[in-house]
């Protein structure tokens, strides 16, 4: 294959990426119009909704705020318990296999007759025990930050027994309220997330599309380069001709 069919098929293939990032481009500007157009829509109507609600209501809202707020911390908080205790145990098992395996050290040495066993053995055992201890400390950590992790779980729980004594009525009629909010929230949220992902596959597809504009260029300059050399080097080989 010659330079010029070279460059031919790099032609193809960048016009070919230019047509791909074209359409997705396309594509997905078009996704991300009519997902942004949901979330306006859904921006809209959750301040409509937030906002048009009875004077009577607001204070039954306003009394009852703390609870939901509290409320909504609870799923992350309990997340972080149950993170916490996997921790625990995955430590409880290094520090398991770390004594196991000084007693595993400890039986071979025992059952190994050669006068200088004990020195072999001597500097690998203590290393093991230090990997033993190291364990112990990271496990003694897990069980601090699992401790502290519960605790705080049982305070949120406690202050929310307290305020749905206090404030139950206000917390039962407002809780349509904070439950719509919240799914309206999450709505949105969805959304957001969409958009920011859909902007970011917009771009990488224009970033394919400024590269292959690139790369054709940089083909066309080449190709440019080639034949001004054979421009300027057929003279030369004409004016030899004649002189001889």
């Amino acid at each position: 294959m010659t330079e010029g069919d070279d460059q031919l098929v790099s032609i193809r293939k960048q016009l070919e990426n230019l047509n791909n990032a074209t359409d997705g481009i396309n594509s997905y500007e078009m996704k991300l119009e009519n997902v942004t157009k949901q979330f306006c829509e859904t921006q809209i109507m959750f301040n409509k909704e937030m906002t048009g609600i009875p004077k009577k209501m607001m204070k039954q809202i306003s009394k009852s705020r703390p609870y939901f707020d509290l409320k909504s911390r609870e799923p992350e908080i309990r997340r972080c318990v149950q993170q916490a205790a996997l921790l625990f145990e995955r430590q409880k098992t290094s520090v398991e296999l770390a004594r196991e395996q000084v007693q595993i050290l400890h039986n071979s040495l025992n059952n190994n007759e050669e006068s200088d066993a004990e020195r072999q053995y001597v500097d690998v055992i203590e290393q093991q025990l230090n990997l033993v201890k190291e364990a112990e400390d990271e496990c003694l950590k897990a069980e601090k930050m699992h401790a502290a992790r519960v605790r705080e779980l049982l305070q949120l729980e406690t202050s929310l027994k307290k305020l749905l004594l206090e404030h139950g009525s206000s917390i039962k009629k407002a809780r349509p309220y904070y439950e719509r909010k919240e799914a309206l929230t999450r709505t949105m949220n969805s959304q957001i997330e969409l958009m920011s992902i859909l902007e970011h596959e917009v771009q990488q597809r224009k970033d394919s599309y400024s590269d292959s504009m690139r790369a054709l260029e940089q083909i066309s300059e080449q190709i440019h380069q080639e034949r001004s050399s054979q421009s300027s080097f057929a003279p030369s080989s004409d004016a030899e001709s004649d002189s001889s």
